[in-house]
């Protein structure tokens, strides 16, 4: 049997020594390579083969001319990510496991071109994934694709120029509050999770956003009193939560806080640890997604419908309400995209454009005043 000895340099990096006896001499040979990966496949390689290093040594060649699939390629992509987080090894293992494995995957890389790509979205579109999953699988196999470019296993990224289905929104799918509806739902709101809710309607923050600020995230002494918005939960690949990075890079930033919430947060912040969650369960734990919906949420917006309510809101459209309230009172698309966390002003602007009665008039008003030359 061959067998492997770690060796460390004295710069930190390891090298690796492969150990065999050589079949005919019966002499020991060695054979020092720079990864465990290379010295596990030729330890294999030797072993199912006699420890002949000529005949592994074919082998390993053959092996390395054959172009890997698809499916290959992007296993490599993922092996090859700098630092990822465990939740994000576990959602690209599972996109490709169930959206590409079977599908294109078994395609050899410098075969895959438009006609597959274009096959594949529309066996997407035929099994009912939303646009947005698809567009997030095709952002991993063309990434993986680009990989494969500087692997030198194909010339061109050939995702480029597919066609993917539009992530437009319908306008209904987001749903706003009037003050008045969301005064309905705080009537049934449980006492506990009153200033939450409050938090979370008006400052426009993602759940996961919210329930990981800890007390030294806020300062209701600056002028005016703000809370940083610098992290969020996060799953990793057992499912189980941690606190991480934001959705995006512009999802770091400063709320500024309006005197009515301010006087809901001074008793949550008064004489306690900067360390501390801000809102905590009854015991102090992290307020559960599933937990706070089903026991507060759910029988909060029940209560609102049966006395007047006649929409059937989510958490999340607390965000959309927070947004539209802001439209209403005049505030500027680029104001709310930063208060938000939105990467780029066209995001805030495909959700709550059409909410903007102003940017409607003003382009019904600049049409008149182009057209009274000649309309008599």
């Amino acid at each position: 049997m061959a067998s492997i000895r770690k060796r460390t340099k004295k710069d930190g990096t390891s090298s690796f020594m492969v150990l065999w006896r050589d079949p005919k001499s019966r002499e020991q040979q060695g054979l020092t390579v720079t990864s465990e990966s290379e010295a596990e496949t030729l330890k294999r390689l030797l072993d199912a083969n006699g420890q002949s290093f000529e005949i592994a040594q074919q082998a390993i060649l053959a092996n390395q001319s054959k172009v890997p699939t698809v499916a290959e390629v992007i296993q490599e992509h993922i092996d090859l990510l700098i630092r990822p987080s465990s939740g994000t090894t576990r959602t690209y293992q599972t996109m490709l496991d169930l959206h590409v494995r079977n599908v294109i995957g078994h395609i050899p890389v410098d075969k895959l071109d438009y006609r597959h790509m274009n096959h594949w979205v529309k066996s997407m579109l035929a099994k009912g994934r939303s646009p947005k999953t698809i567009h997030n699988v095709h952002g991993l196999i063309s990434a993986a694709m680009n990989t494969a470019e500087m692997l030198q296993y194909i010339p061109r990224n050939p995702c480029r120029g597919v066609q993917l289905p539009s992530l437009d929104r319908a306008e209904d799918e987001a749903m706003f509050l009037t003050h008045a509806e969301f005064s309905l739902i705080m009537e049934g709101m449980g006492e506990r999770y009153k200033a939450f809710t409050n938090f979370l309607v008006m400052t426009g923050t993602r759940f996961g956003e919210a329930t990981a600020l800890t007390v030294g995230d806020v300062d209701l002494l600056s002028k005016p009193p703000t809370v940083r918005i610098n992290k969020a939960w996060k799953r990793d690949g057992q499912s189980q939560f941690y606190v991480g990075a934001t959705k995006t890079g512009a999802g770091k930033r400063t709320i500024g806080l309006n005197p009515a919430l301010v006087e809901i947060l001074i008793p949550l912040v008064a004489s306690r640890p900067g360390k501390e969650l801000l809102f905590t369960t009854p015991k102090g734990q992290r307020i559960v997604h599933k937990l706070y919906w089903h026991h507060y949420w759910v029988p909060a917006v029940r209560t609102a419908q049966a006395i007047g309510l006649s929409k059937t809101p989510r958490i999340h459209d607390l965000r959309h309400t927070h947004a539209s309230w802001l439209i209403q009172d005049g505030v500027s698309l680029f104001t709310i995209s930063r208060r938000l966390g939105h990467a780029s002003t066209r995001t805030t602007e495909q959700v709550y454009g059409h909410l903007m009665p102003q940017a409607l008039q003003a382009g019904a008003d600049a049409t008149e005043r182009s057209i009274t030359g000649f309309v008599h």
